[in-house]
């Protein structure tokens, strides 16, 4: 039996406005919370949905349920059911179409319905795709609207991931679609890195079936002469439609056929030619940040695309070793144009690097985390933003990592403000838990640095692990990589 519940909320709509949208969110009201993802099924790949009961630590609430919906590509429910919601939870696709595996693609649509205000419409669920000897992972992103939201029609202007066209690797958009008939446009286009400029564009008609989706593949709809211009060069993808009853962040990434794997990351909008800009103050005289960090043997690149609001943003940066704190500005100024060049920087040893902007500069702006191994096939694609003094502060952290053979996992906690010199250190509990076992961690973050705390594979953990963990301080965030060194696989993600 599928279980329903209404939800309220009033007000709730995209806004200009990061501040505004940061405010909204404490007015919100929701007793159902939903997220869709893509899967892929062919040969040795998996789709994993992993996610912990954190509505009942965080908000004490009791009675959940989850509805989780199978559909094909054309939108036919395949199947459905209800599941009770455990301390930890993990759900393979792959299990729960044991006997109807003649479907390879379409969507998996979880709701979770509670007796109380959830809050978020969207609920804190990564989900792993799995190959024989890769992992990729993206947290919730695009949604099926609540009936009680507005649902006009909307253009989505999605970008903002990495894109590779090559003999291994090709682009892949996913499309999916809410409770009405869609038909309209797609347009893709392909444009230049570091500077944008267009390569080539080409327009789809975009038909899909109530509760359908598509998968776009840039080697099928490419022909020959197409391909030649972006082969091995760099390039990223910016792609537009209108829809209604959906929110239209999708999971988006490359394809490696010959490994069959989608490496997944989600997009994110291209903002508008003018927007929100964000200025510094006494109070917070850093107007916005970027904490990058990286640990041997990870290597990290950084880029935020020229897909944000024209602005000339200038940067310095200051570095540190590991755990020591930032004094010093290095002789870096990076002088870019965010709506026209790529914003780009790479950290090969132990080193914390934090990039900082005192001037009036854009609330949005994009950043992509790709850490790799030297063997890796694929980096992480971890897609984030720019902290702009506007975000505000925050003390739960919680996510999921993997726990297999020859896996560990990496923590990047980093501990600064828009007020380094008021910046305090911090205390963190970590619970590492499956639903038979736990194991705790403490870890002292000083101000103004970035600490790591390592994680390897546990046999008597399951194949995921949970972890959360409550900090005294407001200003961390952590980041997480779980990688395997010896075949090259990694995946990560920031915390919820």
């Amino acid at each position: 039996m599928i279980l329903e519940h209404i939800s309220y909320n009033p007000g709730m709509s995209k806004s200009s406005s990061l501040k505004k949208d940061f405010s909204a969110r404490a007015l919100w009201v929701n007793y159902r919370s939903s997220a869709i993802f893509p899967f892929f099924l062919g040969k040795n790949e998996d789709t994993i949905l992993v996610f912990q009961n954190y509505w009942q630590w965080k908000s004490e609430i009791e009675n959940l349920i989850a509805n989780i919906f199978v559909r094909d590509l054309s939108g036919k429910l395949i199947h459905s059911e209800s599941l009770q919601i455990y301390t930890h939870n993990q759900i393979s696709i792959k299990n729960i179409l044991s006997n109807e595996l003649n479907t390879d693609k379409g969507t998996i649509e979880i709701e979770v319905i509670g007796n109380k205000n959830l809050g978020y419409p969207f609920p804190a669920i990564l989900c792993y795709y799995k190959s024989k000897e890769h992992m990729s992972v993206v947290h919730s992103a695009g949604r099926i609207l609540n009936s009680n939201e507005n649902h006009q029609t909307s253009t989505w202007r999605e970008s903002n991931f990495l894109a590779i066209y090559d003999d291994n690797l090709s682009p892949f958009i996913s499309i999916f679609n809410g409770q009405d008939k869609m038909d309209t446009e797609l347009s893709i286009k392909f444009l230049t890195l570091p500077v944008k400029e267009l390569i080539l564009e080409k327009k789809f008609p975009l038909k899909l079936n109530p509760f359908g989706s598509e998968v776009f593949y840039a080697n099928e709809f490419l022909n020959d002469s197409e391909k030649k211009l972006i082969n091995g060069k760099r390039f990223f993808i910016e792609f537009e439609h209108k829809n209604k009853g959906i929110f239209g962040r999708y999971v988006v990434g490359n394809y490696l056929e010959k490994g069959n794997m989608h490496f997944c990351t989600h997009s994110f909008m291209s903002v508008a030619e003018s927007g929100d800009i964000i200025k510094s103050s006494e109070e917070n005289p850093v107007t916005s940040f970027l904490p990058a960090f990286n640990k041997e043997p990870l290597n990290l690149k950084l880029i935020s695309y020229p897909t944000n609001i024209k602005s000339n943003v200038i940067f310095k940066s200051k570095e540190s070793n590991l755990d020591e704190t930032i004094k010093q500005d290095t002789d870096n100024i990076f002088n870019f144009n965010s709506g026209e060049e790529a914003f780009e920087g790479e950290i090969k040893e132990n080193k914390f690097v934090k990039y900082y902007s005192t001037d009036d500069c854009p609330a949005r702006l994009n950043i992509s985390y790709n850490f790799s191994l030297p063997n890796s096939q694929h980096p992480t694609d971890i897609a984030t933003g720019f902290k702009g003094n506007v975000y505000p502060k925050k003390s739960n952290h919680w996510g999921s990592i993997v726990n297999l053979n020859d896996w560990k996992t990496m923590f990047f906690i980093r501990n600064c403000s828009h007020n380094p010199k008021k910046t305090e250190s911090g205390d963190l509990d970590f619970t590492f838990f499956d639903n038979s076992n736990s194991v705790e961690e403490h870890v002292h973050v000083k101000s103004e640095t970035c600490t790591i705390l390592e994680f390897k594979a546990k046999n008597n953990f399951s194949d995921f692990v949970s972890w959360k963990c409550n900090s005294t301080v407001g200003t961390i965030e952590i980041f997480w990589v779980c990688f395997n060194e010896k075949t090259g696989a990694i995946c990560g993600d920031h915390s919820f």
